[in-house]
């Protein structure tokens, strides 16, 4: 493999950063720990992560080149993940809070979270600057595949941080209109998110 330690360090801390800083996963993971708690978020958890780790392959394989050629195809990912975000936001803010509720809920699955990473452009300036900055001059494949393995190692705990604090704040949350403050607070988060992805 071809890398150094100095380089291999410099991009477990650029994933660290990158996968624990808020964002859309971050905060529908947090969402997702405060509604169904944090055991039942794990599989939307190891989806974001998987999802995110194999991106950040496909990018580094070539598809970057793709959007550097043509931006519409970059433009239109952009807005139609803003949409859903918005879209995601709406349903929280509208979720009332009450028990029987959450008990007829679902939290996100796997492969819902793997494919919403393609969808959600927060992922993709990760996979593109990671792979731009922290990659060998000179990879080879076996090189991005570790790398690969290696972000999502580092993806899933930082992730997880969030649905545990999200399970913690459970804990406080015995009463519907408390929960209904939390989800308005991380509807307007994604909400500003989603605006603030639309008009970099």
């Amino acid at each position: 493999m071809n890398f150094t330690a100095q380089q291999l360090t410099s991009f477990m801390a650029l994933a660290t950063v990158m996968s624990v800083t808020p964002g859309p996963n971050n905060l529908m993971v947090l969402f997702s720990g405060a509604r169904f708690g944090a055991t039942r978020t794990v599989g939307h958890i190891a989806g974001a992560s998987f999802g995110s780790a194999l991106m950040f392959l496909i990018v580094g394989l070539g598809l970057h080149g793709v959007f550097t050629s043509h931006p519409l195809i970059q433009d239109v990912m952009k807005y139609t993940g803003a949409g859903y975000i918005i879209y995601l936001s709406w349903k929280i803010m509208r979720d009332s809070g009450e028990i029987l509720e959450q008990e007829a809920q679902r939290p996100m699955t796997f492969t819902g979270a793997a494919l919403f990473q393609w969808i959600n452009p927060k992922s993709w300036v990760m996979a593109t600057v990671a792979v731009s900055t922290c990659l060998p001059v000179n990879f080879v494949f076996s090189d991005i595949a570790f790398y690969t393995v290696l972000f999502c190692a580092v993806s899933f705990p930082c992730v997880g941080i969030w649905a545990w604090f999200g399970d913690f704040l459970k804990r406080y949350l015995r009463e519907a209109k408390l929960v209904r403050r939390l989800n308005l607070s991380c509807a307007i988060l994604l909400m500003f998110s989603a605006i603030s992805m639309i008009i970099s």
